[in-house]
């Protein structure tokens, strides 16, 4: 048997051997086949660019008043979806124009169009009140910014610019330079000077103003509102976060002390530059680190109590009075209480300095003696030399 399968192997050995180099030939031209196959054609979809109309955000509309009454501008503000604002702009506007004033130069309240009821309590608010339409309950708010001293019509015009311009970045709208930036004189009963109406439509973050910074609150020439409150006093902080280099002490203060001003002992090395009594309410001159609108809001926390809302504190700093105290920078905030609830007053200015610090000039007390004292903080501030 071996034999024969040799001499097979011998016979047709040659033939097997040639099929077998074939085989890897085959192999790869069906690759070759496999790889020359078409893919599957890609599919380009166009997407529009535009929101459907029914997924784009609606438009708000925004409603104000500003009514001048003593030494206070009142504020009547709703804002919200425009189609639900649209169903109660002319009784809103009836409501602000015979409102009536009580003998505290406070507005009366106590009669309110129908389906309209005081709502709950809100900080550096007046009052609230509840308006239910179909669409949404609308919030109308009723707040007052004191103001120190008396405004000429070119200081009013400024100051209702100021307040309008961010009104209308809440509706997304640019900054407008006109003349009241869009509002216009409204007659209302009870105003003691040029009231303002205001109507804005547009859509929330499409555009206009961003919030107010550090020391960028709109200024009011002649006038202003509200802010104070103790500064932090921990070390200040570079950019990078690291903490800055001790910062050379402050230069000796020169002033003139008010009549009725008592100057009391501070103690060397520490953070009071100065120091006075008035009545039962103090004075006090420091420089320290922290952000103005931290400050702000929590002046006015310490005032109404509770954390008063962004839109309060946007008005706030739009309330500044702005000017130079000692040559730099500097903007005074009266954050006024309510002297029947037994809160107390702050009347505060925040000077600029370098490497990022502030000078505080604030006085602290009841709420009569700080209104009364205005003038005097005034010459106080304008005596001020460092």
């Amino acid at each position: 048997m071996i034999p024969d399968l040799t001499e097979n192997l011998h016979r047709h050995g040659g033939g097997i051997r040639r099929r077998l180099a074939v085989l890897p030939m085959l192999i790869l031209a069906l690759v070759a086949l496999a790889g020359c196959e078409q893919p599957e054609g890609i599919v380009t979809y166009k997407i529009p660019k535009k929101v459907p109309e029914q997924l784009a955000p609606g438009k708000d509309r925004l409603l104000a008043v500003m009514v001048p009454r003593g030494e206070k501008v009142w504020f009547f503000k709703v804002l919200g979806p425009e189609d639900a604002v649209a169903r109660i702009d002319d009784a809103f506007k009836a409501f602000v124009k015979s409102v009536q004033f009580d003998a505290n130069d406070e507005p009366v309240l106590e009669s309110l169009p129908d389906g309209w009821r005081r709502g709950g309590k809100k900080p550096m608010r007046f009052a609230t009140i509840d308006i239910n339409t179909p669409e949404k309950q609308l919030d109308l708010s009723v707040s007052n910014l004191s103001v120190p001293g008396t405004m000429d019509d070119a200081a009013w015009d400024d100051y209702v610019q100021q307040n309008v311009n961010r009104w209308r970045g809440q509706v997304g709208l640019d900054p407008s330079t006109e003349k009241w930036s869009g509002g216009e004189a409204m007659e209302v009963d009870a105003a003691q000077g040029n009231a303002v109406w205001v109507d804005l439509v547009g859509v929330p973050g499409a555009g206009g103003a961003g919030p107010m910074g550090m020391m960028s609150g709109a200024g009011m020439p002649n006038g202003g509102m509200p802010g104070t409150g103790m500064p932090s006093a921990g070390p200040l902080t570079s950019p990078s976060g690291g903490a800055t280099a001790a910062a050379a002490p402050p230069s000796p203060l020169e002033f003139e002390t008010p009549d009725g001003w008592n100057k009391l002992e501070v103690r060397p090395g520490g953070m009071r530059e100065a120091a006075f009594s008035v009545d039962e309410s103090e004075v006090t001159v420091i420089t320290a680190g922290g952000d103005l609108r931290s400050n702000v809001a929590r002046w006015m926390g310490q005032v109404a109590g509770g954390s008063p809302e962004d839109t309060a504190v946007d008005e706030m700093l739009a309330g500044a009075k702005k000017f130079d105290v000692s040559g730099r920078p500097a903007q005074r905030f009266i954050i006024a209480g309510d002297a029947e609830k037994g809160q107390k007053s702050i009347d505060a200015t925040i000077v600029e300095m370098a490497g990022g610090r502030s000078k505080f000039i604030k006085m602290t007390g009841d709420a009569k003696t700080v209104a009364e004292q205005s003038d005097a903080m005034q010459a106080f501030l304008d005596s001020l030399s460092f």
